[in-house]
């Protein structure tokens, strides 16, 4: 039985330490090359992950956190809560809603 040694590159969120290979379709790839064009490339609806300007890999969680990191590199994208409205304590009432 002959055995082989393979390496290769899995990515990994710098923000909450989740990797390429923990979803059901987790992707291994041969570079570093491979997995930053294929991870922050966005395919149909699903958030691509992102590579900030100063080297974090932010991965596509649909929390809050990982949403506003990505925001400078892919721009404003609302997720599901986007369009909550949450009123403060503070905020005075509206002439016609008391």
């Amino acid at each position: 039985m002959a055995l082989t040694t393979i390496t290769c590159i899995i990515a990994v969120c710098d923000l909450c330490g989740r990797s390429s290979t923990d979803t059901e379709y987790g992707v291994h790839y041969a570079t570093r090359d491979d997995a930053l064009a294929d991870l922050t490339t966005t395919y149909a609806h699903a958030p691509a992950w992102a590579l900030t300007a100063d080297g974090r890999l932010i991965c596509d969680r649909a929390d809050q956190t990982h949403h506003e990191q990505r925001i400078p590199v892919h721009g404003w994208h609302p997720t599901g809560g986007a369009m909550s409205i949450v009123f403060t304590p503070d905020t005075p009432a509206h002439r016609a809603h008391p």
